[in-house]
């Protein structure tokens, strides 16, 4: 046969590098022979993705550019240089599971039928009725079949993604099974509930740390409190994972997440899968306190306004020796004197601006405030505390002030 020639040809070529033209004339040709490796094809760029949509009819020219938005937005592809589309290993293990089970539900005929049926009803040539019944009988059909079937998708994911349970530690308990949730480093750093196979996508830009025997104090949520440490010199806030994962509007906008216009009734509920995917993926860069001001967690602990940003001052978790003041949403701290050896935030809340007042010890004999080792500030409006004070904004060095880092004071401390 031709391929046994072929192979006794190759034979014969690897044992000498002269060939027989024509065995009955004697006459020989000399080849030489390299040795070389096949290589895969390229990723596929967006423009040739588009091309290839095209072809198969998938698509409208207004709705493709939303396919392929969406395929990045969920992690199933990356964009990397040269603007070319490179599958996420979430992609794959989703893909090969999609063909193993039903390979129509990834290869492209199934949806360009379904293309091409809408585009006959706005021809005319069929009814809309018997399109959606087909389409409906059609897809449920493969629903049940997926379902039937699910196990093969559940060994692709087993061999290619290590169990959440089998990995992380346990790092902080959860306020609705008071079972252990696990910490995952990530990246992105989540907590996975074992009992619930819940998980709790958690802010990345700076570092999580446990806070052990602090709860939320949010009616019904009772979830161990973390601290999440952000900036250089670290500015550290407290965290709640359920009320990060799944914030009340009365609180106010969620920090770290993009500005988006407001869903329209009815897909609520997919703008909330899409914030979750986005954390999933580590989209959510926060360098900031992770809660809005109004939450009770941070409402509880501002004692004072922040003049130079729309935030609070709140007395940082860390607590003592270095008793200091952390601004929510700038890279702003207060430190307070090195002789105050207590400070603990008050219920009474000042009339002004309303927040926390502070009470306030110093170490025996070291008060610099004449004949009071206790003492009660109103911190927004207190020039004598003002007065004793080092700031540090962002990037710049400390200095000893009399107010706001040589800003000019406390600014609208106390006009305000």
């Amino acid at each position: 046969s031709t391929i046994n020639m072929l192979v006794f040809g190759l034979y014969c070529l690897s044992q000498s590098d002269k060939v027989s033209v024509t065995p009955a004339s004697g006459k020989f040709c000399t080849l030489a022979t390299k040795e070389r490796m096949t290589t895969p094809p390229t990723y596929l760029t967006e423009s040739e993705l588009i091309s290839r949509m095209e072809k198969h009819g998938i698509g409208t020219d207004a709705s493709i550019s939303t396919h392929i938005e969406n395929i990045q937005k969920r992690n199933y592809v990356e964009l990397i240089s040269g603007r070319k589309l490179k599958p996420s290993r979430l992609g794959l293990v989703l893909a090969q599971g999609y063909h193993l089970i039903d390979k129509t539900l990834v290869l492209p005929q199934v949806r360009s039928d379904i293309e091409g049926q809408c585009n006959k009803i706005a021809k005319g040539l069929a009814k809309k009725d018997d399109v959606v019944k087909k389409a409906i009988e059609l897809f449920s059909a493969k629903f049940n079949y997926f379902v039937e079937n699910v196990n093969k998708m559940d060994v692709l994911f087993g061999s290619s993604f290590a169990q959440l349970q089998d990995v992380g530690k346990p790092f902080t308990r959860c306020g609705l099974t008071r079972r252990y949730l696990q910490f995952i480093t990530g990246p992105p750093p989540r907590l996975y509930n074992k009992t619930t196979e819940i998980v709790y996508p958690l802010p990345i830009g700076g570092e999580i740390k446990q806070w052990t025997g602090r709860h939320c104090p949010v009616q019904g949520c009772n979830f161990e409190l973390l601290l999440y440490s952000v900036g250089a010199p670290p500015r550290t806030f407290p965290l709640c994972p359920n009320c990060y994962n799944n914030p009340r509007p009365e609180f106010g906008p969620q920090p770290g997440e993009d500005k988006e216009p407001v869903a329209k009734p009815g897909d609520e509920e997919d703008e909330a899968k899409e914030r979750s995917i986005r954390r999933m993926a580590g989209k959510n860069m926060v360098r900031e306190c992770p809660h809005p001001d109004k939450h009770p967690l941070i409402a509880e602990m501002a004692v004072s306004p922040d003049p130079e940003s729309d935030g609070v001052l709140i007395l940082d978790p860390h607590l003592g020796p270095k008793w200091r003041l952390v601004s929510t949403r700038e890279p702003t701290i207060v430190y307070l004197p090195k002789n105050v050896e207590k400070v603990t935030i008050l219920d009474k809340k000042d009339e002004i601006f309303g927040s926390h007042m502070m009470s306030i010890e110093f170490k025996d004999g070291e008060s610099p405030i004449v004949g009071k080792k206790k003492y009660t500030s109103c911190f927004a409006i207190d020039e004598v505390m003002q007065g004793l004070v080092r700031v540090h904004h962002g990037d710049e060095r400390l200095r000893a002030s009399g107010g706001r880092g040589g800003r000019g004071g406390r600014g609208r401390g106390g006009g305000r």
